[in-house]
């Protein structure tokens, strides 16, 4: 029987290079730390058997089946470039599925080493977000500067994707396998810096302000508590976290703060000014909004390019909202000062966009890859494999997610490594 992958050292460290390149942004060295876990995989039993083991796994034949649907686009593309840099993006989909499924990757002790070095890298760029913050903090005394977009720019990284990989931290922590090996720390050490590490995490997703992501962390954090503590037994503890919640809600609703105003921007706002065919220039929307009128654009044009079947390419879905944008005289910026406006906004649903790209060949490739993952958690059975999953196909209806290459890498990493999870449900878990 092979050894699971993890257990050599170099494609154990590889895979740690390959989520610290990724958390930081590093894409150029990202991609080489991919090749050479690849080729490692490629090494690790030799060639043949790993792409025999690999196509003979329906989860890497879905992920492979995703990926080439945006391949053959570059067959009737009007744009070879945008197409092949989307392919390219693409290659993730691709390249982390096979490193997961072209053989046993991991074992429990080799997943919680993992885990570990994952939250610590995670810590890592918090706190570098936070120092970069107080930098410019001290310079422009705004205080923007510690929440959402601002706060993960040191990073060069999205709020919304910097929080899933914290919410997908804190789930390990909060899971019975993770732990840290060693007899150098006493178990009251390693508590301490787990409940430090939850801590942290939950105030970093605090400050990011993601709308949907906080209702998200919420759930998580209420799920964990009632679970693991008897209300019968543990009064106390439950009263003191239920007051600590409801002065904070107090804090946010009570007080002048971005994250109330991000709350407050929902309901502030017509929603039928969506029908309307012309906006000036200065017109501002919110995230509803903005989100309606992009997903009306997308069937308008479906419809105009008769495309409900292999969709408009990859290459040309964004330029033909652009045309969109420009058409109804929404805010375009200035080119020449690199400000672009809405002229770099998809169509901020996953779904649709792989509808308009690929039609409904591409968005049936999607939905495969989210059935057979649904599957998944109904086999782990456990409430990490649930929240893993759920937070993603979640996220879909709100953002193009895997547009963007830490989107491509959250999708293809870490509901593959459910496959390693055991299948009946922890203490605590369930």
């Amino acid at each position: 029987m092979r050894s699971p992958f993890l257990q050599n050292k170099i494609w154990f460290s590889l895979t740690l290079a390959v989520l610290a390149t990724t958390i930081f942004s590093w894409f150029n060295l990202n991609s080489y730390c991919i090749i050479l876990l690849l080729l490692g995989r490629l090494w690790d039993g030799g060639p043949v058997r790993a792409i025999r083991t690999a196509f003979s796994n329906k989860y890497f034949l879905a992920y492979f089946a995703l990926f080439m649907v945006d391949a053959i686009g570059l067959l009737y593309t009007h744009n070879l470039n945008t197409g092949g840099h989307i392919v390219e993006k693409d290659a993730t989909l691709l390249a982390i599925p096979f490193i997961l499924c072209a053989g046993p990757f991991t074992d429990e002790r080799g997943y919680r080493k993992l885990m570990v070095g994952y939250c610590m890298i995670l810590s890592l760029a918090a706190i570098y977000c936070l120092i970069m913050a107080a930098v410019n903090y001290s310079q422009d005394k705004n205080i923007y500067e510690f929440f959402y977009h601002p706060l993960s720019h040191a990073i060069h990284e999205n709020a919304i994707y910097f929080s899933v990989f914290l919410i997908f931290g804190i789930l390990s922590l909060l899971s019975p396998r993770w732990g840290i090996d060693g007899a150098w720390l006493s178990r009251g050490a390693k508590k301490g810096i787990r409940a430090g590490m939850v801590l942290f995490f939950t105030g970093m997703v605090i400050l990011l302000a993601s709308k949907l992501l906080l209702v998200v962390l919420f759930l998580i954090l209420s799920h964990f508590v009632f679970l693991r503590y008897s209300i019968r037994t543990n009064r106390k503890l439950i009263l003191a976290m239920f007051i600590t919640c409801l002065l904070l809600a107090a804090g946010v609703i009570f007080t002048a703060n971005p994250i109330k105003s991000r709350y407050l921007d929902i309901v502030h706002g017509d929603i039928s000014m969506i029908k309307k065919d012309k906006f000036s220039q200065g017109t501002y929307f919110n995230g509803v909004q903005l989100r309606l009128i992009e997903w009306q654009f997308a069937l308008e044009i479906l419809k105009e390019n008769n495309a409900w079947i292999y969709g408009v390419s990859p290459g040309d879905s964004q330029d033909l909202l652009n045309k969109k944008y420009i058409g109804a005289n929404m805010y375009t910026g200035n080119p020449r000062e690199n400000k672009f406006g809405f002229l770099t906004y998809n169509f901020h649903n996953q779904y649709i966009e792989d509808l308009v790209r690929s039609g409904l060949i591409g968005l049936a490739a999607l939905l495969t890859v989210c059935g057979l993952l649904i599957v998944l958690v109904r086999k782990c059975s456990t409430r990490e494999a649930f929240f893993t999953v759920g937070i993603l196909l979640t996220l879909f209806l709100v953002e193009s997610f895997i547009t963007l290459q830490h989107g491509a890498f959250l999708f293809s990493f870490f509901p593959l490594l459910l496959l390693y999870s055991p299948k009946k449900a922890h203490p605590g878990m369930e």
